[in-house]
Formats: structure tokens, C-alpha cells, sequence
């Protein structure tokens, strides 16, 4: 596997009255080709402020972040990354849309976007969803709709935050399970970096990184063996302590 993202000594804060609060500190990350990497911590601890830098969304105060070796000024096609969250698209469209509009910019080609859409859909098990709003969705469809949008089109990097946080334990295997499957059919190969409040929503991640209160990094996963092999997360958790 290669590196496909690189996050380097990312320092963001935000003003608070007269004052000013660090939020990430000397944050550095990558994530390979094919790889899932799980960033947990609680609320307003900064893992959905990283996810967004990483994502291209907010800008670091300083620090460097590349996908596929050339910077986000550098990157000509937004399509090359896609964001996934609780929240839906924010207005009240139909989901084959919401699906379909990373391959249709601008409103173009928006009739083979929504049958490009409702294959996903379909792929992801959520066929029925098309024509609904996301006001109408279970938390389930919700998760099936954002998997659907998020590797529609082929994307380098795939950016999930808190998706599986609102699933019980059977349905956060069910959707982990569906979401490496996504990864593993992907050609080229994505990446995926997501966010957890909890351990049981990133367990079968290949890395899973606690972000503290003091705004750095801490693998959380990973254990070294006698011939110099990490054994990843999701294999070592099954019973052996990393």
C-alpha cells in the first residue's frame, strides 16, 4: 500500500472572547491506499476539526496536508474527496440526488448521476430509498445513503464523521463489514479516514488513533510481533491485548 493522505504538524484553534483556544496541536497522520484509519475521542475534542482539514474543508493555522502527494491548493477535482456525516445535505431533496451530486457539478449531467446513484443505492442495499427525503430515513438508511454517497464515482479519500455512532452493536458490524467491502472494490484503491466517539465503532478499522484533550495523537492499536510485523487493529482486538 502507498500513502494517499498526509496530515503534518497540524496546529488549529478558533477565538473565544478575548482569548484563544488550541484545538489540534503537532497533529500528524497518514492514511494508505486501501486503509481504514479511525480517529476516537469525545465531543469537542477535535476530531471532526481534523476530519475537515483533512477533507479540505477548514484551513490548518499551520501545518501541511496532500493527498496523493500534491497539496489541497493543488487539487483541481473536488470530487477527489468525499464527506460523509450524520447530518445529510442539509435541505430536503430527493436521496438519488443527494447521492448523485459529487458526479454532477454545477447541475451537469445530473440524469446519469441519479441512475449512477440509484445503482449504488442498490449496491449498498438501500434501492427503496431513491425517492425519499432524509427527514423520511432511519438511522440505518441514513448510514446505507451516506456509505452510497461516499464511493460513488471512485473517490481518492473518503471521509466519514460520527456515521456509525447512532447504530447498535449488530448493525455497526453489519455497516463496518459493508463499508470495508466498499473499500476492497474500490479501483483505484481509496482510503478511508473516519471518526468514533466509542472503540466498539472502530474496531475494524486497520488503525485506530485517540485524539486527546490536549489536542495530539495517540495510536491506540497496532501490536508489534517478534518478526517486526504490526498486526492491525481488527486482528489483535479479537482477543489478543495491543
Amino acid at each position: 500500500m502507498l500513502e494517499l493522505l498526509s496530515l503534518t504538524d497540524l496546529h488549529k484553534g478558533y477565538p473565544r472572547g478575548d482569548g484563544w483556544v488550541p484545538v489540534l496541536k503537532d497533529v500528524s497522520l497518514e492514511v494508505l491506499r486501501g486503509e481504514v484509519v479511525a480517529i476516537v475521542g469525545g465531543r469537542l475534542e477535535g476530531k471532526t476539526t481534523l476530519l475537515k482539514i483533512a477533507a479540505g474543508i477548514e484551513p490548518p493555522d499551520r501545518g501541511s496536508v496532500s493527498l496523493a502527494g500534491r497539496s489541497f491548493d493543488e487539487l483541481a477535482d473536488s470530487r477527489e474527496v468525499r464527506w460523509i456525516d450524520r447530518d445529510g445535505p442539509g435541505l430536503e431533496v430527493k436521496v438519488s440526488e443527494f447521492v448523485g451530486w459529487p458526479l454532477a457539478p454545477g447541475g451537469r449531467g445530473r440524469r446519469q448521476a441519479e441512475r449512477a446513484a440509484g445503482q449504488m443505492l442498490d449496491r449498498v442495499g438501500a434501492q427503496d430509498c431513491g425517492a425519499r427525503r432524509w427527514g423520511e430515513l432511519s438511522n440505518w438508511q441514513r448510514v446505507l445513503v451516506g456509505l452510497a454517497r461516499g464511493f460513488i464515482g471512485s473517490p481518492r479519500l473518503v471521509v466519514v464523521d460520527d456515521l456509525l455512532d447512532v447504530l447498535g452493536e449488530p448493525a455497526t458490524e453489519k455497516a463496518s463489514d459493508l463499508l470495508r467491502s466498499l473499500v476492497e472494490a474500490s479501483e483505484p484503491r481509496c482510503g478511508v479516514l473516519m471518526s468514533a466517539s466509542d472503540m466498539e465503532s472502530a474496531m475494524f478499522a486497520d488503525r485506530v488513533v485517540a485524539i486527546t484533550g490536549k489536542g495530539s495523537l495517540k495510536l491506540m492499536s497496532g501490536r508489534l510481533t517478534d518478526s517486526g510485523e504490526v498486526v492491525p487493529f481488527r486482528e489483535c482486538a479479537q482477543g489478543d491485548s495491543a
